[in-house]
């Protein structure tokens, strides 16, 4: 087997950070429009300290861009084409695309 090229691994550590929960969470908020900090926190209920360091794994694997705007920091997705990816992705694993009905059926489940 021949190693891993640059390219797949920075496609692998993209991949990872979309793989956190919260991460996946912070970028479909995203994809419906820029959204500042503190409304992203609202959103995802999660502690600033969290929601920075994850929007800083996000920012440092070119999926969202930030842009300062006064006193708070905004963000948008570096590229549409992320939306895609996450509904694909949801597509072919036959996966909700409403947080509310994955909650709702996971509850009903246990």
């Amino acid at each position: 087997m021949t190693p891993a090229s640059r390219d797949d691994e920075r496609l692998a550590a993209i991949f990872k950070a979309m793989g956190h929960p919260l991460r996946l969470r912070l970028l479909q908020d995203v994809m419906r429009g820029e959204l500042c900090v503190s409304e992203l926190g609202r959103q995802a209920e999660s502690a600033q300290a969290t929601l920075s360091q994850h929007l800083g794994i996000l920012r440092d694997r070119g999926l969202v861009i930030p842009e300062r705007k006064g006193n708070t920091t905004c963000y948008r997705l570096s590229d549409q084409r992320i939306a895609d990816v996450i509904a694909h992705a949801r597509e072919v694993f036959e996966l909700s695309d409403e947080p509310e009905a994955a909650n709702a059926e996971t509850a009903t489940r246990e």
